[in-house]
C-alpha cells in the first residue's frame, strides 16, 4: 500500500511537472489574448466610462511593457480612444475566494461567500497596437520569457526556501502582479530532487552556476532569486537577481507590506524583460524609435517554400524587426536585410528566446560581429557559381518583381546570388 502511495504521488508529480513545461516553451494563443484583456474590481461611484478607462490602461501598461505608460504625453490621447477599442465585456460575480486579494481574504474569512462585482473587457489587438505606434511607444509582442522563481525568505534567523505550497499568500502576490503585467512566471516542486540540488544558501549567495544548474529541468528562459526578511524596523526587505541570457540584473525592494515587496518585485521584472525585448527610443527628448540600417542574417536548413514562409512570418512576428528583405538563395541557405528597432543586442536575444532558429558560432562572427570584414559565411562551390552565372539575368528580372507580386515558391531558386557577408548565421529548427 505503501509503495502505490509512493508510485501515485510520483505520477503526480510528473503531471504537474509536464504542464508547467508546457507553459515554458512561450506564450500559447489563451495567454497572448490575455495581453489584451483585464478585469478590475467594481467600486461604488465608480462610472461604467471610469472602469473601461482602468482596464484599458492596465493593458495598455501589458502591452506596451511600461509601468509608466500613464506618463507618456500621448496617454490622454490615446485614452480617448479607450471605447473605439473595445472587443466584448461583461459583469462579473466573484466569491472573497475567487477574489486575488489574500491579505483582505484572511481579514474576513467568515465572509467568503459575499459577492463581489467585476468588470470584464477585452480590446481589439491590431486597435491597441496601433494605438501605441502612433503615439510612439513600443509594442512588446509574444516574445516574453518565461521566468523560473526561487523565493527564499529568512524566518526567526534561520533561511528557507519556500515552494508555493509553503507560502500561499506570497506566490499569490507573486502571480496577481504577473497577470497584471502580461508576463508568464514558474514555480519549482522543491521536491527531492530540487533539495538535492539547491540550497538557501546558494540563493543568498548569488551561486549563479548552482541555481542556473538546478534550474534546467524546468526549461525556462529567465530565472530569478529572490531573498527576502524582514527588518527589526518592521520593514521587508527584498533583493532581487535576474538571470537572462549570461547576464545578471539585481534590484532591491523595501515596504511595510510584503505583499506589496513582492508585487512591486514583479512589477521591476517586467520592466527589465521589457526593456531588453522591446523598442527603444532615440533620447528622451526625441520621442521616435532608433532605427538601425539592417543587418545581414544568414539562415540555413530551408528546404522548401513552406519553411521559407514560416521563417518570413517568423521574422515579421518580431517586436525589434522594422522591415526583412530577402536578398540571397543558394541552395538551403538564405540571407536576409533585417532593420530593427533599438539595438542590435536586443534583436539577438529576442532571436535566442525562440525555438525557431540555433545560432552558429563562428569566432569571426561573434566577435563582435563585425571585427573580421573578410569572412564569408556562405560558400559555393563550382557549380553553384556556374549556375549562378547562367541564372543572374533571371533573378534580376524576378527580384524586381517580386516587389510587386511577392516571392513564389519558384523563384526560391533564383534570387541573384550576390557576395554578401552576414553579421548572424543561424539553423532553422524542423
Amino acid at each position: 500500500m505503501k509503495h502505490k502511495y509512493h508510485y501515485l504521488i510520483h505520477i503526480i508529480l510528473l503531471c504537474l511537472f509536464l504542464v508547467q513545461l508546457s507553459h515554458a516553451v512561450g506564450l500559447d494563443k489563451r495567454y497572448e489574448a490575455a495581453l489584451y484583456e483585464s478585469s478590475v474590481k467594481v467600486e461604488t461611484g465608480k462610472s461604467e466610462n471610469e472602469l473601461i478607462n482602468k482596464a484599458f490602461t492596465q493593458v495598455l501598461i501589458k502591452v506596451s511593457g511600461r509601468s509608466d505608460v500613464t506618463q507618456s504625453a500621448a496617454y490622454s490621447s490615446i485614452l480617448k480612444q479607450s471605447k473605439n477599442a473595445i472587443s466584448q465585456f461583461r459583469y462579473d460575480y466573484k466569491t472573497l475566494t475567487e477574489s486575488a486579494d489574500s491579505e483582505q481574504k484572511n481579514i474576513e474569512g467568515d465572509k467568503e461567500d459575499e459577492k463581489e462585482k467585476w468588470f470584464w473587457i477585452q480590446f481589439d489587438a491590431k486597435t491597441v497596437e496601433n494605438l501605441l505606434k502612433d503615439a510612439q511607444l513600443p509594442v512588446w509582442g509574444n516574445t516574453r520569457p518565461v521566468t523560473l522563481i526561487w523565493l527564499s525568505q529568512e524566518i526567526n534567523g534561520k533561511r528557507i526556501i519556500q515552494s508555493q505550497h509553503d507560502d500561499i499568500a506570497a506566490y499569490d502576490a507573486l502571480e496577481e502582479k504577473s497577470e497584471q503585467r502580461g508576463i508568464s512566471l514558474i514555480f519549482p516542486f522543491f521536491d527531492l530532487q530540487d533539495q538535492n540540488n539547491i540550497s538557501a544558501n546558494d540563493i543568498w549567495g548569488d551561486f549563479s552556476d548552482t541555481i542556473l544548474i538546478a534550474s534546467r529541468r524546468y526549461q525556462a528562459q529567465a530565472t530569478l532569486t529572490i531573498r527576502l526578511f524582514q527588518e527589526k524596523s518592521g520593514l521587508w526587505h527584498s533583493r532581487w537577481n535576474l538571470l537572462l541570457l549570461g547576464e545578471s540584473h539585481v534590484w532591491t525592494i523595501r515596504n511595510k507590506n510584503r505583499s506589496d515587496v513582492l508585487s512591486a518585485g514583479i512589477d521591476k521584472l517586467a520592466d527589465n524583460l521589457a526593456q531588453q525585448f522591446t523598442p527603444r527610443y532615440n533620447s528622451d527628448d526625441d520621442q521616435t524609435f532608433a532605427v538601425d540600417e539592417g543587418i545581414l542574417i544568414q539562415v540555413n536548413n530551408v528546404s522548401d517554400y513552406n519553411e521559407f514562409q514560416k521563417l518570413d512570418n517568423y521574422f515579421n512576428s518580431l517586436a525589434t524587426v522594422k522591415s526583412v528583405t530577402l536578398l540571397q538563395v543558394q541552395q538551403d541557405r538564405l540571407i536576409y536585410k533585417v532593420s530593427y528597432l533599438g539595438s542590435k543586442r536586443t534583436l539577438v536575444q529576442e532571436i535566442k528566446l525562440s525555438d525557431m532558429l540555433n545560432s552558429i558560432d563562428h569566432s569571426s562572427i561573434d566577435n563582435r560581429f563585425n571585427e573580421d570584414k573578410d569572412y564569408q559565411s556562405v560558400i559555393l562551390d563550382d557549380l553553384d557559381k556556374k549556375s549562378a552565372q547562367e541564372h543572374e539575368g533571371q533573378a534580376l528580372e524576378q527580384s524586381e518583381q517580386k516587389q510587386e507580386t511577392g516571392l513564389t515558391e519558384s523563384t526560391l531558386s533564383s534570387v541573384k546570388p550576390e557576395k554578401l557577408v552576414p553579421e548572424l548565421e543561424y539553423w532553422l529548427v524542423r
